[in-house]
């Protein structure tokens, strides 16, 4: 099951790890339609490129536009893996803001998923899925609000495994040089 950050702006940051790469994802005119899982979603795919990432943060910087009587706090974002798109984190930047219009959201930087029991694993494929959706359908068949503009952000690192077995390769390689 999906969790949800709602009202997290200025928590804790997260450390970076040394092998982390933090990804910004450009959310500029995206359409917010039905509700999670409708085929009219759009759905964004990012190859991380690190098999069975964990992701261990994300933060938000958007403008976002609620058509009435659609709510600015129904437009969301949810963050999976490809094969278990109801697993992962979802975000509603504009939680608690229940009215139509216009307004801009920020996380403050990253929010620690970690500390908060919310971090997740990619698949071996390393893809990071978005789909964007509505908390509500107030238009059936048509966007109920858009993405004006802003970046998501996410930052992923190998797993504890393969990051220890980087380690030790390392460690191998840099052995084998002084010999």
């Amino acid at each position: 099951m999906k969790k949800v950050l709602a009202g997290m702006a200025g928590l804790a940051l997260s450390a970076s790890a040394a092998s982390a790469a933090v990804f910004n994802i450009n959310v500029n005119q995206v359409f917010s339609f039905e509700g999670p899982g409708d085929p009219l979603n759009v759905v964004q795919l990012v190859n991380t490129g690190i098999a069975n990432g964990q992701v261990v943060s994300i933060g938000w910087d958007v403008t976002l536009f609620a058509d009435s009587p659609s709510w600015l706090s129904e437009l969301t974002v949810g963050f999976s893996s490809l094969s278990n798109p109801a697993g992962g984190v979802s975000v509603s930047p504009g939680f608690g803001d229940d009215f139509a219009g216009t307004a801009s959201y920020t996380s403050g930087g990253l929010i620690d998923l970690v500390g908060l029991g919310f971090d997740f694993t990619l698949d071996a494929d390393g893809i990071l899925r978005l789909e964007f959706f509505e908390g509500f359908n107030d238009f059936a068949l048509d966007w109920d609000g858009i993405w004006i503009s802003g970046t998501l952000s996410v930052e992923v690192i190998p797993a504890p495994s393969t990051a220890a077995l980087m380690g030790f390769a390392g460690l191998v390689a840099s052995r084998r040089r002084r010999a």
